[in-house]
């Protein structure tokens, strides 16, 4: 067996589990006192599993009380709430982000060839409501996500028709995989694998067809258009739904549906977590989340003392100065992060354009070399980061054990002289009258940008690279919009060329490699080569290049195995041959981030990795924050 038995405790925590865990000696927050004596709520020793899942705090154990202020942009900022008050997953990151532990599973095993995942659960674990939690409910997500009628967003990384659910026992439920997946485990620790607790069937149930035939119809009396869209709303990833049962350290008061500019939540009486004294958390009595239009407002919220605990958008480069200044006036300190992310913005020319003169020319790679010589990344570091940051192309961090340097620096030297000889050797010799290169069809070279109005940075380096490949005979026509029209451009395949984030550079290289190959959705230099690797019936997707189809043969191997060995051996080629083609352009390797704590606040992490596949700050357990007396 890979993994017969795993409890995922450390040391100090077995420590602790012999303390008030196995006594039976446990205590609660004050404001639920009155309840209890009232009899409208259960003694915390019933409403505590048999054996809670013990947290040994950071720094100190702690007090209760208190309110974690925090802001939200926009009406589907939900992914920072699945990271804050929503990471409970059933299988969770350890802090250091080195192994996959039990969460909401008591316990797992996995069989040796990654085709079989058998999870205990807790005796006595509810919901948020106070109705049991089981194996009826973890098999229940999973059939609604196999469902090929349901209609709703999917979590991101599962092969949903190679799936089945068994329930053994009301606490023992299994997952068979029809092909072995040695990466299922971080899959299911991640961002994306919440999904499997999200949804608890004696009130989501009524919302699908294979549990209710009214489902339809309870749907539309609920105010939705069809049962998949109430799923998806109710009961997935959204959180519009204030009456859904959970699993979370707080439980939600308002919805988050774009009337309420306050999205609040208040201690969940049944979460499943004690600390080493035997106290029930969370030591925080509410969360309070409110709703703002652009970072402008939530910055001022910072400066102002009006934020607890983040880094939600807010903390870039540019902000820090304002936000390290006014420190002693808001009453809160910066904590450092360890940036996960390999790049600042990486700029994707479309190598699958229907254009077929585009095409032909921007799958030249002495042409996109020639586009990353130009790119001045000093001057790009200097104006837009305040000199934090060093040339760096889409390729994992030095820290990384898939570290490779060809990859991560070929290119990144400026030298305009060297770009204008590449494309002259292309044979793009010939310009018009404004200097702009004419292409292989004697039209001149155009590049159209649309990078997302959200993201400011990302048009601010845009406007740089304009001026510098305007030295080289291309014409950059960059330009903001908003985010929904930039991917319904990526998803026509109608895009010259896009920016995002640099993410997968450190361990999440396995899971997202979107840039070292065309992975998924997020390739945008190749969507119908990752809509072909997918394999979804895009009519989008087209066999790739045999170079992209080795790698992609390579990581279907590697998610084969669960050795961690060979999956590094696999994946070390991957990246090989991704330095051979050169697929992307990167710009900067970010320097380390920051987040934002009340001066109050105990249990604050210091150096937390930041990356949306591990969740920060949700490995940290946010139930143990609390506020000093």
């Amino acid at each position: 067996m890979l993994n017969t038995s795993f409890t995922g405790i450390s040391m100090a925590a077995l420590v602790a589990l012999a303390g008030p865990a196995f006594g039976q000696d446990y205590s609660q927050a004050p404001d639920l006192k009155a309840a209890v004596e009232a009899g409208t709520l259960a003694p915390v020793q019933d409403r505590l599993p048999a054996k809670p899942m013990v947290v040994t705090p950071m720094e100190e154990v702690g007090s209760y009380g208190g309110t974690w202020r925090s802001a939200l942009k926009g009406t589907y900022d939900t992914g920072w709430i699945r990271r804050t008050v929503g990471y409970q997953p059933l299988v969770a990151y350890d802090y250091e982000w080195t192994e996959v532990v039990p969460n909401v599973a008591e316990r797992f095993e996995v069989n040796d060839d990654a085709t079989e995942f058998t999870f205990y659960l807790r005796e006595g674990h509810k919901w948020s409501d106070g109705e049991p939690f089981t194996a009826e409910d973890l098999k229940f997500a999973v059939d609604v996500m196999s469902s090929p009628a349901y209609g709703g967003r999917k979590a991101n990384g599962f092969e949903w028709s190679k799936m089945r659910g068994e329930v053994i026992d009301p606490l023992t439920f299994k997952l068979t995989l029809s092909d072995p997946n040695g990466l299922f485990l971080e899959r299911m620790a991640s961002v994306e694998g919440q999904f499997i607790v999200n949804a608890a069937k004696h009130y989501c149930g009524k919302y699908f067809p294979d549990v209710s035939p009214d489902a339809n119809e309870t749907a539309k009396a609920a105010g939705f258009d069809s049962w998949s869209q109430a799923i998806e709303q109710s009961c997935s990833f959204n959180f519009v739904d204030e009456e859904r049962p959970l699993l979370f350290a707080w439980r939600q008061v308002t919805p988050y549906d774009g009337l309420n500019q306050l999205i609040e939540w208040e201690r969940n009486p049944y979460f499943f977590k004690v600390d080493t004294e035997g106290q029930q958390l969370p030591y925080i009595d509410k969360v309070q989340m409110v709703q703002t239009e652009n970072v402008e407002d939530i910055v001022l919220k910072v400066v102002n003392g009006e934020i607890d605990f983040s880094n939600r958008h807010f903390a870039t480069v540019t902000n820090k100065p304002v936000i390290y200044d006014g420190q002693d006036g808001g009453g809160y300190s910066l904590k450092a992060t360890t940036d996960a992310r390999m790049n600042h913005a990486i700029f994707q020319l479309n190598l699958t354009h229907d254009d077929p003169e585009k095409r032909k020319l921007y799958n030249e790679k002495d042409f996109r070399a020639a586009l990353s010589m130009a790119m001045d990344r000093e001057e790009i570091i200097d104006v837009v980061f305040a000199g934090q940051g060093e040339p760096y192309q889409a390729a994992p961090r030095p820290s990384s054990q898939f570290y490779n340097e060809t990859l991560a620096k070929q290119f990144t030297d400026y030298d305009p002289d060297a770009a204008n000889a590449l494309l002259d050797g292309l044979g793009l010799t010939e310009r018009d009258g404004d200097g702009t290169r004419l292409g292989f069809d004697g039209e001149p070279i155009r590049i159209q940008l649309f990078s997302p109005s959200d993201q400011i940075e990302f048009n601010d380096i845009a406007q740089l690279i304009v001026e510098h490949w305007k030295e080289i005979g291309i014409d950059l026509d960059a330009r903001n919009a908003e985010r929904s029209l930039v991917y319904e451009r990526i998803q026509n395949n109608t895009h010259d060329m896009h920016v995002w984030w640099g993410d997968g550079g450190l361990n999440d290289a396995l899971l997202d490699p979107r840039y070292y190959f065309p992975f998924n959705l997020e390739s945008a230099f190749a969507e119908k080569w990752a809509q072909y690797f997918m394999n979804d019936g895009s009519k989008l997707a087209e066999a790739p290049p045999a170079a992209v189809q080795t790698q992609m043969d390579l990581y279907i191997e590697l998610i084969a195995t669960a050795d961690k060995a060979k999956q590094k051996e696999l994946f070390d080629e991957i990246l090989q041959i991704a330095a051979e083609q050169f697929y992307v352009m990167g710009t900067v390797l970010p320097a380390d981030g920051y987040v934002v704590a009340n001066a109050q606040l105990g249990n604050v992490p210091e150096g937390q990795v930041y990356t949306w596949m591990y969740p920060q700050p949700g490995p940290m357990e946010t139930a143990q924050l609390f506020y000093k007396k």
